[in-house]
């Protein structure tokens, strides 16, 4: 069991240090080494986390902790913006990354149940987020929680093209209640 608190401008380290190596452990094949560096300092620099998290209204960050009190890993939801492909209004799960010595405990179903519950309680009608097109494992996830493919975008890093699946989670009966 994991708990989860929203991050405030106090947690800018923990996610600067679980940020960069999350995505390190998930994706330093798809960039070089100078391209993995720019991508880091541009998402999880202490002024771009700074910056983010001092925009409450349109940002929302979310911080997991272990039964130890650890850091495990976090998300991030940008509020009311436009899906790609048809432009519906909703909550864009931006990022949702777990240290990899987290995997198979439950967390990442327990950290997207969270956001999803938050994104419903904030009246958003979509929970819709990119995730990899050659990322299959991470897409049954998302469809075994009741995402849906909306469609593909383009996604390149300084090494390959590799394209983006949208996918998409209807709240419309939760933000009504």
């Amino acid at each position: 069991m994991i708990t989860i608190h929203k991050a405030t401008t106090a947690d800018i380290d923990t996610l600067r240090e679980v940020g960069c190596q999350t995505y390190r452990e998930h994706f330093s094949t798809l960039w070089s080494p100078a391209g993995m560096q720019g991508f880091l300092d541009r998402d999880f620099s202490s002024s771009a986390l700074s910056q983010s998290l001092q925009l409450p209204g349109s940002h929302g960050w979310f911080i997991a902790f272990d039964e130890q009190g650890k850091a495990a890993g976090f998300a991030k939801v940008i509020w009311a913006v436009p899906a790609p492909l048809n432009g519906e209004v909703g909550a864009q799960l931006q990022k949702i990354y777990l240290l990899t010595s987290a995997a198979g405990r439950g967390y990442g179903k327990q950290l997207l149940q969270y956001v999803r519950d938050e994104v419903a309680q904030r009246g958003e009608p979509l929970l819709w987020l990119n995730v990899l097109k050659t990322n299959a494992n991470a897409q049954g996830f998302y469809e075994a929680f009741g995402f849906r493919r909306m469609g593909e975008i383009p996604f390149s890093t300084d090494l390959a093209d590799i394209g983006m699946v949208v996918m998409g989670l209807e709240l419309k009966q939760q933000a009504q209640r």
